[in-house]
């Protein structure tokens, strides 16, 4: 075989170090390439990561350890040995291109990475669109151990509705690694913003309309974040005046001895927000008392073993969920609209009239 072989396969396998093994004098060799002064023969080196072997040997497996090898023979030994079989033939560019990928099919397939449009990296994992291209991977990389599978691979999207059928890969040998480049049809970015947004996002125009609506959301949220953040924190949370709910009344000239000022007065709306910690409960009685005690031990072992499985127990129609749902809501909705109206008159004189001492609130 010519030595620029060596040169050759290292270049194309991205420099992964390829030895030639066949018998001489002194026993097996290597010839790591490319190396200065030409190929010397030496010793099969451990930094050798893929081997040709030049004619049959008994030992092949042996002394290929495990790395991608292909045998060259004038018999046909396919199958007998790990290695991959190729027949001598004269040296030329078409043989070099099939011994080559015969040997690049046996580099053994370490990870698989896909690449997708920018825009959809922040789509949730169970996003149908994200959620369909994994279960696609998943299911071919378990199929893919080496780079002779790889071509399998570009066909994980085919039939699929959201993602384009042609796959662009990517190989590197020496690490073990295969890219692959896929991108969504024609169309889905407006169907994803739909899915999203839970409203139908179709072109320009109503993506326009929603981002200005979102917008308008998101500002008004964030006035209210930080005391919706202390509620649930410390139990109260206030949000102060904004400069565009101040109302200016008129300016009134104030008399104090032989002195004249003026007065000037404003109010605005403060929102105070209260966490209350509303409890509800659930006791459904069944029949006779063995039928409530083996309800009792089901759902007591149930609670221990999967809690939220065991709320969605259906008991007289219902889940025990949605009947304790319904009695927080009734608590929430019992204060009378009266009852409300004096609690926030109260509150008002609070802030406007006391002095930080303690106030009784009779209602």
């Amino acid at each position: 075989m010519p030595d620029n072989i060596f040169e050759e396969l290292m270049s194309r396998l991205g420099g992964a170090p390829v030895g030639v093994c066949g018998e001489d004098a002194e026993g097996v060799l290597a010839a790591l390439a490319p190396l200065a002064g030409g190929l010397p023969l030496r010793p099969l080196s451990p930094e050798c990561g893929a081997v040709v072997f030049d004619g049959e040997r008994p030992d092949m497996d042996e002394l290929a350890a495990g790395r991608p090898c292909v045998v060259l023979s004038g018999n046909d030994c396919s199958g007998e040995h790990v290695c991959a079989w190729l027949p001598r033939e004269e040296f030329d560019e078409a043989y070099a291109a099939r011994l080559f990928g015969a040997l690049a099919g046996e580099f053994p397939l370490r990870s698989v990475d896909v690449d997708i449009p920018g825009w959809m990296r922040f789509l949730p994992e169970d996003n149908s669109a994200v959620s369909e291209l994994i279960k696609r991977v998943s299911a071919a990389a378990r199929e893919a151990n080496r780079f002779k599978d790889v071509p399998a691979l570009a066909g994980i999207t085919r039939d699929c509705e959201f993602w384009s059928p042609e796959v662009l890969l990517s190989a590197d040998f020496a690490s073990g690694k295969v890219r692959l480049s896929c991108a969504a049809k024609e169309g889905i970015f407006f169907a994803m913003l739909s899915e999203i947004a839970g409203e139908r996002i179709d072109g320009e125009y109503t993506l326009m309309q929603y981002v200005s609506s979102a917008s308008e959301a998101k500002r008004g949220y964030e006035r209210v974040r930080d005391a919706f953040d202390c509620a649930r924190v410390n139990g109260y949370g206030i949000v102060g005046p904004d400069d565009g709910d101040m109302v200016y009344e008129q300016p009134q000239t104030v008399r104090q001895g032989g002195s004249v000022g003026i007065k000037l007065k404003a109010s605005a709306p403060a929102y105070h927000v209260i966490r209350v910690d509303v409890t509800g409960e659930v006791c459904p009685i069944m029949g006779e008392a063995s039928q409530s005690e083996e309800l009792v031990k089901s759902m007591t072992a149930g609670f221990e073993s999967d809690p939220e499985r065991m709320w969605e127990t259906d008991v007289f129609g219902k889940s025990l969920r949605a009947m304790v749902r319904e009695g927080l809501a009734a608590k929430v909705s019992s204060i009378r609209e009266d009852t409300r109206g004096k609690l926030k008159k109260a509150v008002t004189r609070m802030v406007n009239e006391g002095r930080g001492g303690v106030i009784c609130i009779i209602l």
